[in-house]
């Protein structure tokens, strides 16, 4: 079985606003193993962050999991970690504006490089998980 890339996405809390919905990459390894990799805290203050043994399906604020590549079985669990982990988190002042789903965008051009999904796998899923995004429900009450 290969792996297989998700990109979960929840509904912000206490504001369910398209800003605040938080977005992370999943992965199903071929052992069974489920894995999130995302970046947590707040502007200025990201960090880097691998939750493993995480069903996104079981987790309180799904809005939406969004199915991106099945990865070719020669791409080891290391190699794609190392992809998430050498991904840059901004956190410096020209980036305040940066966030989760900044980041997710640049984790897979990294997983793209290494051979894990094509270019077009990612922009599929992009646009999907800007679609999530922009349904958030408080959106509408400013």
């Amino acid at each position: 079985m290969p792996t297989h890339i998700s990109v979960a996405v929840y509904r912000g809390d206490p504001i369910d606003y398209a800003m605040y919905r938080h977005t992370a990459l999943h992965f199903t390894f071929p052992d069974g193993q489920q894995s999130a990799m995302h970046v947590v805290g707040a502007p200025s203050m990201f960090d880097f962050e691998e939750a493993e043994g995480i069903d996104p399906t079981k987790v309180t604020g799904l809005a939406g999991l969004i199915y991106v590549a099945s990865v070719p079985d020669v791409i080891e669990r290391a190699s794609i970690k190392d992809a998430c982990v050498r991904t840059p988190v901004r956190n410096d002042r020209e980036h305040r504006d940066w966030n989760c789903q900044n980041w997710v965008g640049e984790a897979l051009m990294e997983l793209v490089e290494i051979g894990c999904l094509t270019e077009g796998e990612r922009s599929a899923a992009l646009d999907k998980m800007m679609d999530i995004c922009l349904e958030a429900a408080d959106e509408d009450l400013e």
